[in-house]
């Protein structure tokens, strides 16, 4: 890997040949599916197969060179991009782009429906009245599924990032801090590292901000978010991470902390607590590592995500904490891991009934989490790389319970 500094602390631009790839890629999903041409409208998206986030639509046909309209801002997109650009006022000016690609005529045509708004896609739908919509939001997030060399080495970074703030986790965590204050002083470590500070989602109304930094038995609160851990947070209107909450000693201080270099994320938990843990929520610690090596053990090419979460959920019940693994009891989440890369929820879903196997270059976090109703939370959370005969841990603060 490069220096981490040179990738983390640089504005670095997406080479030619990455978005070359990444299209050519999708453009053989559009053919399988015999759709003519996509419209990319959202902004990540946009920035995978383009390399730039500057306001417009990206239109890529089956076959042949994409066009991007670009509403704002031209000269900035020209220079992140190496695609050809069109500055344009109205979405009028789709239909004759869609026109010169060969994809009216009651084409079948794809826009990312899991997440343009309805109003957006209605106004569109309208200027190519006899087309035939497809869904493209499936066919995104598989082409994303699989990372590139270059992907991989920015996620390996956000895993020193991360290292670097657990680091400072260790420094500064004392008794009779609040939660907002210790997670104040890893946030600010974090955007010295590099960190964009954003963090984004897939999901409609799923939000996060740097992770869940929670303790003691608001650690143990679920909130909206699909996920194992929730937290109160400093007010109702955001619900979850860090509150106003002071840390005690003996107090379980679970550290979910998202890196991110270069818009890439990685996912890592880990356990702290000011002198030590009782007996019970020691054992819950080690019970989530044992369970995250079985599942570790069992991932390879070819194996079927739901599988990994049938070995955890089985696990979890041999172990007598069924009832309270990913969540309290009535409140449990369907999943013991997910997808990382520009999004912190891609492809691969460790959850039932999603047969899809595990490809090499998919990369994705492993989160079982133990619950202690009124107490806490503990648990264990890595980021792994599939590889041609198994699973590479990105992440490398140690997968031990932190005690300062």
């Amino acid at each position: 890997m490069q220096n981490f500094e040179d990738i983390a602390l640089s504005y670095s631009i997406t080479p030619e040949s990455e978005i070359r790839d990444r299209i050519l890629r999708f453009q053989s999903l559009l053919r399988r599916e015999e759709l003519r041409a996509a419209l990319i409208l959202q902004l990540i998206d946009r920035f995978y197969f383009s390399g730039t986030i500057q306001d417009g639509i990206l239109i890529i046909p089956a076959e042949g060179d994409p066009r991007y309209l670009c509403r704002r801002s031209p000269e900035r997109a020209g220079s992140e991009t190496p695609l050809a650009l069109a500055p344009f006022r109205s979405l009028k000016e789709v239909t004759p782009v869609l026109g010169d690609m060969g994809a009216l005529g009651g084409a079948r045509l794809g826009m990312e429906l899991d997440v343009v708004p309805a109003a957006l896609y209605q106004r569109l739908a309208g200027l190519v009245p006899d087309a035939r919509w497809v869904d493209l939001g499936p066919l995104v997030r598989e082409v994303r599924a699989v990372k590139s060399p270059y992907e991989i080495e920015r996620i390996r970074a956000a895993g020193i990032q991360v290292g670097r703030v657990m680091d400072t986790a260790r420094e500064v965590l004392a008794e009779g801090m609040r939660e907002v204050e210790f997670a104040s002083r890893l946030e600010r470590r974090a955007r010295e590292l590099g960190h964009q500070g954003i963090l984004r989602m897939r999901g409609f109304n799923q939000e996060l901000f740097y992770g869940h930094i929670i303790t003691g038995e608001h650690s143990a609160l679920m909130s909206h978010i699909d996920a194992p851990s929730g937290g109160r947070g400093v007010n109702p209107s955001i619900a979850q991470g860090a509150g106003f909450r002071v840390i005690r000693r003996g107090d379980p201080v679970s550290v979910d902390f998202v890196g991110n270099v270069g818009g890439y994320l990685i996912d890592q938990t880990r356990l702290m607590v000011v002198g030590d843990l009782e007996q019970d929520l020691a054992e819950g610690f080690r019970q989530a590592r044992e369970i995250q090596d079985l599942v570790v053990a069992k991932a390879r090419p070819g194996v079927p995500w739901s599988s990994l979460y049938d070995t955890a959920l089985a696990a979890a019940g041999e172990l007598g904490i069924a009832d309270r693994f990913m969540g309290p009891p009535g409140e449990q989440v369907r999943f013991v891991g997910h997808g990382v890369g520009l999004e912190v929820d891609e492809y691969p879903f460790l959850a039932p009934k999603l047969d899809a196997p595990l490809q090499p270059g998919m990369v994705f976090a492993l989160e079982p989490k133990v619950f202690h109703p009124g107490v806490g939370i503990t648990g264990i959370e890595d980021t792994y790389l599939v590889t041609g005969d198994g699973l590479e841990r990105l992440t490398v603060t140690e997968r031990e319970i932190i005690r300062v």
